[in-house]
Formats: structure tokens, sequence, C-alpha cells
């Protein structure tokens, strides 16, 4: 998948949505699965309100991801179709997809 296009993807959440997050994390971590193992999703996480405090849970507001696709299109459809989308987690009106290039990567 080296030739593909990388694109980050910043999925901000709807206001009051974390409870729906947590119930339905689950499956959207399931499946995101086949993403990962094809390579079209390289990394993604929780975007926070503020630094992780110990004895706290995270302020989580949203999702980031990088994905390496064709064309932008694609990974909307990916989207699209992710439960976070389907359940009204992610707030569509402002998704950000751009192109990006890394020029670093390291695995946890």
């Amino acid at each position: 998948m080296a030739s593909k296009q990388e694109w980050m993807v910043i999925l901000p959440d709807k206001p009051g949505m974390l409870s729906k997050r947590m119930e339905v994390r689950p499956d959207h971590l399931s499946n995101l699965k086949p993403h990962v193992d094809s390579g079209f999703f390289v990394f993604g996480g929780a975007s926070l309100e503020e630094p992780l405090k110990e004895g706290e849970a995270p302020k989580i507001n949203g999702s980031v991801m990088l994905a390496q696709a064709d064309t932008k299109e694609e990974v909307l459809e990916a989207i699209r179709r992710d439960v976070y989308s389907k359940s009204g987690v992610w707030d569509e009106s402002k998704i950000q997809i751009f192109p990006f290039k890394s020029a670093i990567r390291q695995a946890l």
C-alpha cells in the first residue's frame, strides 16, 4: 500500500456523546480490525479535551486517524460505515480529511 496517498482524519464528537461512544466502542474497534490488517488505517485513537490525569477517566472529545487510500471519498465512505458515524457519535459537519505525508512513524 506504499503507493496510496495518506490522509489525516480528524473526527470531533458531538457534545454529550461520551456515554454512547463508550457503549458502541467494542463494535467500533472490532469493525476497524480488517481495515487495520489491510493497512487502510495506519493509526488511530481518541482526541482528548485535556491531558490524561491519574485516577480520572480520559475526557474524550473525538477521534484522529491516519488512512492510506487512493481518494478522500474512499476514506469518507469508510468513516460513514463506522458505528461511531451510524450511532451519531461523530459530528459529520466537523470532520476534516486532508492529504498528509508521514515523515516518521513508530509502532507502540
